[in-house]
């Protein structure tokens, strides 16, 4: 009997590096941030519709069972493995939830109902198919599902129908609350469009506030980090930690023994002295972030310090990780492209100024570069926005590093173009038997630069990334992203007893599957001998 047909479509992880999904996501960037802060969501579908209701699980009998997942979407392979967890009936003593959250980001690279639906909702369709689970579905946005201005996530979390891969959506706007069980509640907030709340927003917590007894507990979901971006971008610190102080003391009135986020592609959790948890729970799919640097051992609040009490995957194995960068040709192929033009540009604009004389030794050809751009006016802007470019590129709050980081990096890539068109101009004359500034000596020669520098660039800009994480703890997103890891992958189940008290483990991936087969029901099932099963990598309790 011949198997069946699969139904399914896997596809790889973003490659970030590309020129399209640059171009794109930038082009998607900047209008979310031009118009979508005058044209906010939110504000349109509170007003188009009814207030929003607290969604009650308050009368579910015995253990109550919630997952929680962030940052999913990207490629097939580890979005689907966690969804194939998330589905599964029993895990180490534990039970799959009747509620799933997810925490934000459920699409790479941007967002279109098209990309929804084969990036993250295919993914779960079939697991929850292939285990016949269909919890309710609860989301927030984060920053990628932000920029089409929430139009394809509204159309997906926040009606009715069709759902979300076969499960119940009950939600109506970008945020919610769930009254759980022995007074717990959880609260899910949209802090997009410059990490505030609008006013119908901060209306519906108040208001959830109000039903709330004196002795509430809340779990609060926030699509991002803002406790570990305060500690990175000093500058703002004060803008980014005061919304949720804000949001604590001023519109729910009381603590909040556990926060949960995404955003970072990782799993940490700190604790206070008081009991207090803040986890980051963001391995839902998306490429890895690293965990060793910067070093977030401690985290200060207006309140408390936080101190680290666990992470995934182990610092020591994302620092070996980081040194795939130095392979950044190899695994981001389509990326050369943008630094073999650089480089042949670069080539161009030098040799048209240069004589034959010039390319008798390296060191006479870097002279006459340098005293053409310094006397020509279109060498000149030319070096002036490469460097600039770079120099913005560069990911640090400090304006000092960014300049001398940033011009560093620029000189090695002008000085790699420069060796690079000296070699192409020898060969073409000196081997090949070419005059000098014949139009066949310089198409051959740019060429040879286009080709040799897009390979050599993406090496200049994998050991560039290389050493900003290991050695400075910057570029944590590009020096990963770049990677493209697909294992190391998590979520977090949370279980609420009969006495009132909360546990929660985080289970994780190291390898998931790299290939598939479909089974007798045409679901997909894994086909890899290497990939291993889900594993409780942390686990904590906030006592009655």
């Amino acid at each position: 009997m011949a198997e069946p047909a699969p139904r399914w479509r896997p596809l790889r992880m973003t490659g970030w590096f590309d020129p399209a999904v640059l171009t794109r996501t930038a082009a998607m960037l900047l209008t979310a941030n031009v118009f979508g802060r005058h044209s906010d969501k939110r504000l349109i579908e509170a007003l188009a519709g009814e207030p929003q209701d607290i969604f009650e699980y308050r009368d579910e009998a015995g253990d109550f069972w919630l997952d929680y997942v962030a940052d999913i979407g990207d490629g097939w392979n580890s979005t689907h493995a966690i969804a194939q967890g998330i589905a599964t009936p029993e895990l180490h003593g534990t039970q799959r939830g009747g509620v799933l959250v997810i925490g934000g980001d459920a699409i790479y690279p941007y967002p279109s109902r098209s990309a929804y639906e084969h990036h993250t909702v295919e993914p779960y369709r079939e697991a929850f198919a292939r285990h016949e689970h269909r919890p309710d579905v609860f989301a927030i946005p984060g920053n990628h599902d932000w920029l089409d201005s929430l139009i394809a996530f509204t159309r997906l979390f926040c009606h009715p129908q069709p759902g979300f891969a076969g499960c119940r959506t009950r939600q109506t706007r970008s945020y919610f609350a769930l009254a759980l069980p022995h007074d717990w509640w959880l609260l899910g907030v949209d802090l997009q469009l410059g990490a505030d709340f609008d006013e119908r927003q901060l209306q519906y917590f108040r208001g959830v506030a109000s039903h709330m007894s004196p002795a509430a507990r809340v779990i609060l979901c926030v699509p991002e980090p803002q406790w570990v971006y305060a500690h990175l971008y000093p500058a703002y610190e004060e803008y980014t930690t005061r919304t949720l102080e804000f949001f604590r003391n001023d519109v729910i009135g009381r603590p909040v023994p556990l926060t949960l986020t995404g955003d970072l592609h990782f799993y940490m959790r700190h604790t206070s002295s008081k009991g207090e948890h803040k986890v980051i729970s963001g391995g839902g799919g998306a490429f890895l972030h690293p965990t060793h640097r910067p070093a977030l051992k401690e985290l200060k609040d207006a309140r408390d310090t936080f101190s680290e009490q666990a992470c995934y995957p182990p610092k020591r194995t994302a620092r070996a990780l980081a040194w795939g960068n130095l392979l950044f040709p190899f695994v981001n192929p389509k990326a050369c492209v943008l630094p073999g033009v650089v480089y042949a540009l670069s080539a161009w604009f030098a040799s048209s100024r240069l004589v034959p004389s010039d390319l008798d030794t390296l060191s006479a050809t870097f002279r006459a570069a340098t005293s053409a751009a310094m006397r020509d006016p279109v060498c000149g802007l030319w070096l002036l926005l490469v460097v600039s470019c770079i120099v913005f590129f560069t990911d640090t709050h400090s304006r000092l590093y960014r300049n001398i980081g940033g011009a560093a990096h620029a000189i090695a890539h002008l000085s790699v173009s420069l060796v690079l068109a000296w070699l192409a101009a020898r060969f073409t004359t000196d081997v090949l038997g070419l005059g000098y500034g014949e139009r066949l000596q310089l198409a051959i020669a740019g060429l040879l630069v286009f080709i040799s520098g897009g390979f050599v660039g993406g090496c200049v800009l994998g050991l560039y990334l290389l050493v900003s994480i290991n050695l400075f703890g910057r570029h944590n997103t590009e020096a990963f992203s770049s990677l493209r890891v697909q294992d190391y992958k998590q979520w977090l189940r949370l279980r609420i007893d009969t006495s009132g008290a909360l546990t929660a483990w985080a289970f994780a991936i190291d390898r998931v599957p790299r290939r598939w087969r479909a089974s007798a029901d045409g679901t997909p099932e894994p086909d890899d001998a290497r990939a291993t099963p889900p594993r409780v990598v942390d686990s904590f309790s906030v006592p009655k």
